[in-house]
């Protein structure tokens, strides 16, 4: 689960850079949101999911310079967002990855 979430904040600040789209981000856009909506809709709460991403957040500042930063500012812009649209307006990874992130056509 660790990894899933590792690999969705280095989703999440890839689709922050401005770049062109391949064949690639798209499907594993679609694997970690997947993932995320299931992890959601576990036993934990926003907090807790927001906190354990911004671990991994200081995790990946130790391996690349200033990116911790970056990721904290995605987590604190993006994931509440995608956990009320899984949640509550019953968005699906498709969506998410679609509309949120331009990760899909």
């Amino acid at each position: 689960m660790k990894v899933i979430i590792l690999v969705a904040c280095l989703v999440l600040a890839a689709s922050a850079v401005p770049q062109p789209r391949n064949d690639l981000t798209c499907p594993i856009c679609l694997d970690i949101m997947t993932d995320l909506d299931n992890f959601i809709t576990s036993d934990t709460t926003e907090q807790e999911i927001i906190d354990f991403v911004k671990q991994i957040c200081a995790a990946l500042g130790a391996i690349i310079s200033g990116f911790e930063a970056t990721c904290n500012l995605l987590v604190g812009s993006q994931i509440p967002g995608i956990i009320e649209g899984f949640v509550h307006d019953n968005m699906d990874p498709t969506q998410v990855c679609t509309e949120l992130f331009g990760a899909c056509p």
